[in-house]
């Protein structure tokens, strides 16, 4: 492959991820944690959920909004697991499901898609899958009649080794299967997937995602179920990674309402309570991307992009509902994964409140030295007034105020703080007369139980 294609087509790919953070930041800030990486073997642009690989070719042939909308595609899919979660599924047809899901997103978002792809709106990948047909028999994926990339998008027909304008330009010694007959690879770099590398499978030219457990090359398409990373640890870190991303998007006015209904959904329903609160907490320290760093694993190519820079917490708030419709088991419980959150993320002080229907109870405490039980006061009534009307008479400006309630109240202020805010319910999830008007929520039980 000529050198002049290799290095238009990184060029192009860094460009696209800088303008994605420009435009997308929610897509950019996903794009921007994977490495970019040629790989002839791809018709297009995909992701594993650990590198973004692309087709030379493809990128160097294909305009920049086009290669933006097969990023933001991929990434997305990653944020929803679609790379962890296909197990024995037909590989084509969950890669069909995949961009089902992720074009009703990325489009609404105002990302512009092929004239001729679907999408299926409020539905989980799985559900998509379902909708599909089965795939016949005779379907190799090599016989001419796997599904077209879309016209605008693609990078010719399903089967990338049947287009010679499309397949990796053997000359100077790449084989079609993505493998260097004689060294080094025509990206650059030593391949070893070679021909046990998955197939690759664009039907609409959005971008492709690969399973995680594809990784590291002869594996093959780990359709076995086995895969070489911890999907627990892999999940988890996406978790982290989008709720990141909807921080940064939200700070800039630009998240888009739909990702953020269905990232808040998906990243609910893969953690528990304990988790989920961490990362909340976590997520409120001071993160967030800074020119004046830049982030080094783009210095050499001479591309500079913003580095997550992290200053320490300031003061948190606990406001915890101390009315009688709280058992006292349930805040023991609460307390004592305070106590751990804060001894982990090490604000510079704690205010905790006991309010039912009025304040009953202020105290300022070090992250470390919170006591080890929690004298309850009240056992009254609600009101979510006194305690933020509390914070702003004396002036305190949390990081973050958390709220542990039952949501049992419609009393809510006025106005919306200044600073942010998260309801951590036990009670059942609220209906229109006592739904919170800001802030997020966490329902950390499904029943008047103990909590889980």
């Amino acid at each position: 492959m000529a050198a002049r294609v290799i290095e238009e087509s990184a060029q192009r790919v860094s460009d696209g991820v800088t303008e994605l953070l420009r435009k997308q930041p929610f897509f950019g800030s996903l794009a921007l944690r994977l490495p970019l990486r040629a790989d002839p073997s791809r018709e297009t642009l995909a992701s594993d959920g650990r590198e973004i690989r692309y087709s030379p070719r493809w990128v160097a042939a294909t305009d920049a909004h086009v290669i933006e909308t097969a990023m933001a595609r991929v990434v997305m899919a990653c944020a929803l697991k679609h790379h962890t979660r296909r197990g024995g599924r037909d590989p084509e047809r969950w890669q069909m499901a995949s961009q089902l899901v992720t074009h009703a997103l990325i489009r609404d978002a105002g990302f512009t898609l092929p004239p001729d792809a679907e999408a299926l709106e409020g539905v989980s990948v799985e559900e998509a899958y379902d909708r599909l047909p089965e795939p016949r028999e005779n379907d190799s994926g090599s016989d001419g009649d796997s599904p077209t990339p879309g016209g605008a998008m693609g990078a010719g027909d399903g089967d990338s080794s049947d287009d010679p304008a499309d397949a990796p330009d053997d000359s100077d010694g790449q084989g079609q299967d993505g493998r260097d007959g004689n060294g080094p690879g025509g990206d650059g770099q030593d391949r070893d997937d070679g021909s046990d590398a998955p197939a690759s499978h664009d039907p609409s030219g959005t971008g492709e995602i690969m399973d995680a457990g594809a990784r590291g090359g002869g594996d093959g398409d780990a359709g076995d179920g086995e895969t070489p990373v911890d999907v627990i640890a892999e999940e988890q870190a996406w978790d982290e990674a989008m709720h990141q991303a909807m921080n940064l998007a939200r700070a800039e006015g630009k998240l888009p309402g739909g990702v953020e209904e269905t990232v808040k959904n998906a990243h609910a329903s893969t953690l528990d309570w304990r988790s989920l609160l961490r990362r909340y907490m976590t997520d409120a320290a001071r993160r967030d991307y800074s020119w004046s760093l830049p982030n080094r694993r783009f210095i050499d190519g001479g591309l500079y992009l913003p580095s997550i820079r992290s200053e320490g917490m300031e003061a948190i708030a606990v406001i915890i509902d101390t009315s009688g419709s709280l058992p006292a088991r349930t805040l023991a419980d609460f307390w004592a994964e305070l106590r751990e959150i804060a001894a982990e993320i090490q604000p510079e002080s704690v205010h905790v409140l006991q309010v039912d229907a009025v304040l009953q109870d202020a105290a300022e405490y070090a992250p470390d030295d919170l006591p080890e039980e929690l004298v309850v006061r009240g056992r009254g009534g609600t009101d979510f007034r006194p305690g933020f009307e509390w914070l702003d008479e004396q002036g305190i400006q949390p990081a973050v105020c958390l709220y542990f309630t039952d949501m049992e109240c419609s009393d809510y202020p006025e106005a919306e703080p200044g600073f942010d805010v998260i309801w951590a319910n036990w009670g059942s999830p609220p209906s229109g007369w006592n739904r919170e008007p800001w802030g997020e929520r966490i329902d950390i039980a499904t029943d008047r139980g103990v909590l889980p």
